[in-house]
């Protein structure tokens, strides 16, 4: 990506060249292909903490959560240990037969990673309303268990893969103010159904820290919070949504600024990850961060920031690259029909660029923009990742079934 002012990398914080979710160490992965996706790519992957770690997990608000969530929700989720995965069936809308399959895929896993069955998370993606086909996933979890391996995690990241274009995998080094070094990697899908208010999006990150599972809770909720509540590919929640954090450190637990450091680090990740879904919104060109201030409050900004980037009037023009205010206006006055209170005063610009300059056909010809909405109502202020509305979206959702 272009925009790294959209990340907040904290200080001390850079990339590490080739990395994935098992670049911290202890973690170990896996992918294989048993035969879900028509394609025989990898489809199901494991990945598994070699050492006790303490877990964080945020799932999915739909009302009608997948079958491995559901299970998923039956564990304690501080003492999770790792997690099976599969792609191209979401087990969703399967009733108590899918529930009984996805824990049927956890105890599998975990007996073959040497963990209790409490211990391994569960994960399906892919389409909605189909029974697993447990005669290929019970053989390839032994398979990809029997596989997992530090050197695994690509494996891993292309197993999760449904619609996306490429795998969101990489890894970074984090110094913490006392002088310490972590590790933090992260392997992530998501291209379509993306509208977390935790999208199919699915997030697995790990980290050589050492951090208390109630502090890791807190800092996980944060990082999803300012991440992937903040994206939008085509404003539609997965019953699939998971996001999973591994911290498997020893010693003492990170405190006060070192513990700060570790959280701005995890959110940083998750904002990396959530803008790669966004890019690989499925036929996606453009990628807009709605910025909306000016609001009576934060609240208001959002709905507005979310009427915005979700508008398909808007996201078309995104896609044409057509500063089209009357839309932008259009969108706002939807947003607050019926709220009342001081006079809207509305402000629009592109990258800083007025509508009616013509140097905006330059920024909206970019991957990478902001568009700014000022209400002149108050302080308020939200920001939502978008994407642009393509034919090929079109293509893409019309033969996803058939």
């Amino acid at each position: 990506m272009q925009r790294a002012d959209w990340l907040g990398l904290p200080e001390g914080m850079r990339p590490v060249a080739g990395g994935g979710v098992t670049t911290p160490e202890g973690f170990a992965a896996a992918g294989v292909a048993c035969g879900l996706k028509s394609t025989f790519t990898h489809d199901l992957g494991v990945l598994v903490s070699l050492r006790r770690a303490a877990s964080a997990i945020v799932d999915t608000t739909s009302a009608l959560p997948s079958a491995a969530v559901l299970h998923t929700r039956t564990l304690d989720p501080v003492r999770l240990q790792g997690t099976v995965v599969n792609s191209g069936n979401a087990n969703a809308a399967t009733g108590s037969p899918g529930i009984e399959d996805a824990r049927a895929m956890g105890a599998r896993a975990a007996a073959g990673l040497g963990r209790e069955p409490g211990e391994i998370a569960v994960a399906s993606t892919g389409t909605i309303g189909d029974r697993l086909r447990m005669d290929l996933v019970e053989p390839g979890i032994d398979r990809v268990a029997a596989a997992a391996d530090p050197g695994g995690g690509d494996d891993f990241a292309h197993a999760i893969t449904t619609t996306d274009r490429w795998t969101k995998s990489g890894a970074w080094a984090l110094a913490l103010p006392s002088g310490a070094e972590v590790r933090l990697g992260v392997a992530a899908k998501g291209a379509g159904m993306i509208r977390p208010d935790m999208a199919t999006m699915l997030c697995y990150l790990t980290t050589d820290a050492a951090v208390e599972a109630g502090a890791l809770g807190a800092m996980t909720r944060a990082a999803a919070a300012g991440s992937f509540n903040r994206i939008s590919v085509d404003g539609q929640m997965s019953p699939s949504d998971t996001l999973l954090v591994l911290a498997n450190g020893q010693g003492t637990p990170l405190r006060g600024a070192d513990a700060e450091r570790l959280a701005d680090g995890l959110l940083a990740v998750c904002r990396w990850a959530a803008v790669q879904m966004v890019k690989d919104g499925e036929g996606a060109q453009h990628v807009v961060r709605v910025l909306v201030e000016g609001a009576l409050d934060d609240a208001e900004a959002r709905a507005v920031a979310r009427a915005v980037a979700e508008s398909p009037l808007i996201r078309a023009a995104a896609f044409g690259r057509d500063p089209n205010w009357g839309r932008i206006s259009q969108a706002v006055g939807q947003a607050l029909a019926g709220r009342g209170g001081p006079a809207i005063g509305l402000e629009v610009a592109f990258d800083g660029v007025a509508c009616d300059d013509p140097a905006v056909a330059g920024v909206m010809a970019r991957e990478e923009y902001d568009l700014r909405v000022a209400l002149g109502r108050g302080g308020g202020r939200a920001e939502v990742l978008a994407s642009d509305l393509t034919y090929e979206y079109v293509r893409i959702n019309a033969e996803y079934h058939t």
